[in-house]
């Protein structure tokens, strides 16, 4: 029995392809969502005849209850989409009170006469790109991508229209997740030139974040989605773990100037395609696409855009495509540092900034990418990186440009923000920037944790926690929010719900060390030796990151008597560390100078100490408002018999940031001056300051349970421990 081909349907510049459910413009693909191509197809079946509402919901949403509203949007996309929109309408005509008629003449051709035609689906410049199938409900290996394009959206396309048929999406499954909510997965890189990969992922990442700009839209974060497949396996679980009703999947392949990207928008709850399209272009069109995409996967999850979301959507952040290649370079970088991922944060923010630099200069108008340099430079001076004044400058520079440039682009209120909040710790400011750069990225869980950070550090620990959670639940398989609010309940002192915390994180990612790390923190501060140890027990020795694996078991060694086990514990450690009861750096020498003298042996110390000293020294030559270094050039000054030295020292790191301007690490430089005070006698000063910080939220650098049993406290552990 002879198969019969669905036909193909030729009006004025257009052609509509069944099978592939397909339509072209003079050979150049039209986007259209799944419904809308189903109206078009209605319509065009029906060409000349009236076709009341009814009659087409019926077709379009069978057996199911919809809203009016529904058809109208799909026609209005539709209308927009074949250019349909004047006051004479060439396609489809609206029959006020009784429905819509299609009016352009429609030729039917079969699809052997329309091969025959010469009108082939592959555009110039396709032979040198290897399409990708645009809806696998399986991982393909390369050795099943097909060598040409029109090829593959045959066999793929018609599958997955005959696949989505196949199954009706269960109308209880809609409470499962928000419906117009969406996780933008790791788009795949099929470019034979591994280095890049930064095209693949620069293209998602811009897709994302305009789909985050759409307050209609609840979007998952990419930290979240990165540890997915390009394609899993398993739809239903994916969108289950990530509480989304829809899974946005991609890949990109770029060949020379040649592009070739594909994208389709899945139900997470059925696995049938909602939405698909194949794009061929040059580079100095391939960036258009993402804001397309963006487009029609608002359309197709029928959200509702605000003039200004629609605006930001559609606008292209420079017209130069090798800028943008420059800027997706940039971003590869940065999103290394940002992430932890980079072996270098030095040589990986010299790499970043060197792409922001050399985007400007090919166009000095690029607005984003005078932000993004921006947030680079603030981010390098708060982690230490290059914490020199000059960088500060930089990124005020960089983010008055930016804004000069455009006002309304929330990055680069971002970008003021944390130039504020990293700079200066102006709160009030940061906060007003943070907040207006919300209003327009509303699913970006960067700002309300942000916000939750400055809400800490103003003592106001409530809103904290809250704004922590609602990162989470934007971002939730990212453990940093988790372990952000482990931090917090920790400083409070509830560290039974720190543990918890810490529990989740490890839940997403059980071999995340900071969760770890700051777990046996909150347990020794608990007074729980037994328990910290057991918990670093279970931490691989490789695991330190900056040293921090180091410094937590030489605080719990320490605390627990056991002077060797606190020298063995930095053998692998580098020259400074990040200590979790401070905000900066602590050299080892100065731990080492610490456990020798719980040893007994002065010499040893005294020698560490002089080590310890002239390297804070020479720091705080270089970062004079660092109270970091100038608190801990105080300890080991204290520890050199210096006092009088010690004591200006620690009381300068309090000038620097007071407790009352900084909640969350004014505490820390409390307690070291405390320290200091009692190793040079002066130990009135040091029972007021201890007990003023047992009585306010101080608990990541002081508790009682820690007291009773470390040895620095034992002159006034009595005193402070009826």
């Amino acid at each position: 029995m002879d198969v019969v081909a669905p036909p193909q349907y030729e009006f004025g510049p257009f052609t509509l392809d069944v099978a592939e459910r397909r339509v072209q413009r003079d050979g150049e693909d039209v986007a259209l969502t799944r419904k809308a191509f189903d109206l078009l197809l209605a319509l065009v079946i029906g060409a000349r005849k009236l076709q009341t509402r009814e009659a087409l919901i019926e077709q379009l949403w069978p057996d199911t209850i919809v809203e009016e509203h529904s058809l109208t949007w799909n026609l209005s996309a539709l209308r927009k989409a074949l250019g349909d929109t004047g006051d004479a309408p060439q396609y489809i005509e609206t029959v006020r009170g009784h429905g819509y008629r299609f009016i352009a003449d429609v030729r039917e051709r079969s699809i052997s006469e329309f091969t025959n035609a010469g009108q082939g689906n592959t555009g110039p410049g396709v032979e040198a790109l290897t399409p990708s199938a645009a809806a696998p409900r399986r991982r393909r290996s390369s050795s099943w991508i097909i060598a040409t394009l029109a090829i593959s959206l045959l066999v793929v396309i018609t599958f997955a229209g005959w696949h989505g048929a196949q199954k009706k999406v269960d109308p209880a499954a809609d409470a499962q997740a928000p419906p117009h909510s969406i996780a933008v997965l790791p788009f795949e890189n099929l470019s034979p030139d591994i280095a890049n990969a930064y095209f693949a992922s620069g293209i998602q990442d811009t897709i994302l974040t305009k789909l985050a700009g759409i307050g209609d839209i609840r979007v998952v974060s990419r930290t979240s989605t990165g540890e997915y497949k390009s394609h899993p396996a398993d739809i239903k679980l994916v969108a289950a773990q990530l509480h989304v009703a829809t899974l946005l999947e991609g890949s990109v392949q770029k060949v020379g100037d040649n592009v070739l990207i594909n994208a389709q928008l899945v139900d997470g709850r059925s696995g049938s395609q909602m939405w698909a399209q194949t794009y061929t272009r040059k580079l100095d069109d391939a960036f258009k696409v993402q804001s397309d995409v963006a487009e029609q996967v608002a359309q197709a999850l029928t959200a509702r855009l605000l003039p200004a979301e629609a605006n930001r959507v559609v606008t292209l952040p420079t017209e130069d495509a090798q800028a943008y290649d420059l800027f997706l370079k940039a971003e590869y970088a940065a999103l290394k540092i940002e992430t932890g991922r980079a072996a270098s944060p030095t040589e990986a923010t010299e790499q970043a900034r060197n792409y922001y630099t050399q985007a400007i200069a090919k166009d000095s108008r690029f607005a984003l990418a005078w932000a993004r340099l921006s947030y680079l430079e603030s981010h390098a001076y708060w982690l230490d990186i290059d914490r020199t004044p000059e960088r500060i400058v930089a990124s005020e520079r960089a983010a008055a440009r930016a804004l000069e440039l455009d006002p309304s682009l929330p990055q680069a209120h971002l970008a003021m923000g944390y130039a504020h909040y990293y700079g200066h710790r102006n709160y009030s400011a940061a906060l007003s920037e943070f907040e207006r750069a919300s209003r327009d990225l509303p699913n970006n869980p960067d700002i309300h944790a942000s916000i939750a950070n400055i809400k800490r550090r103003r003592g106001e620990w409530q809103a904290a926690l809250a704004g922590y959670e609602s990162a989470a639940a934007l971002d939730p398989r990212n453990p940093q929010w988790p372990i952000l609010l482990g931090d917090s309940l920790t400083v409070l002192r509830r560290y039974d719900l720190a543990q918890a915390a810490y529990d989740r994180a490890l839940s997403v990612d059980p071999r995340n060390s900071a969760a770890v790390l700051n777990k046996a923190l909150a347990q020794l501060l608990a007074g729980n030796l037994e328990g910290a140890n057991a918990t670093l027990a279970g931490l691989p020795r490789g695991m330190n990151p900056e040293g921090l694996g180091s410094a937590i078991r030489f605080a719990v060694a320490f605390a627990g008597h056991d002077p060797d086990a606190a020298l063995a514990s930095l053998d692998d450690a580098p020259s400074q560390i990040d200590a979790a009861w401070t905000p900066g750096f602590v050299p080892t020498s100065l731990l080492r100078a610490q456990a020798f003298e719980l040893l007994g042996e002065s010499d040893s110390a005294q020698k560490n100490y002089l080590i310890a000293r002239e390297m804070l020294a020479r720091t705080s030559q270089i970062q004079p408002r660092n109270p970091a270094v100038w608190s801990l050039l105080g300890l080991a000054q204290a520890g050199l018999d210096d006092r009088d030295f010690a004591l200006a020292s620690g009381r300068r790191a309090i000038e620097l940031l007071p407790l009352e301007t900084d909640a969350m690490d004014g505490p820390y430089y409390a307690a070291t001056l405390a320290e200091i005070e009692l190793r040079v006698g002066a130990q009135t000063d040091a029972l007021a300051r201890l007990r003023q910080l047992l009585a306010i939220p101080a608990g990541r650098v002081l508790s009682s349970p820690l007291i009773a049993i470390d040895p620095r406290y034992a002159t006034v552990r009595k005193a402070l421990i009826p």
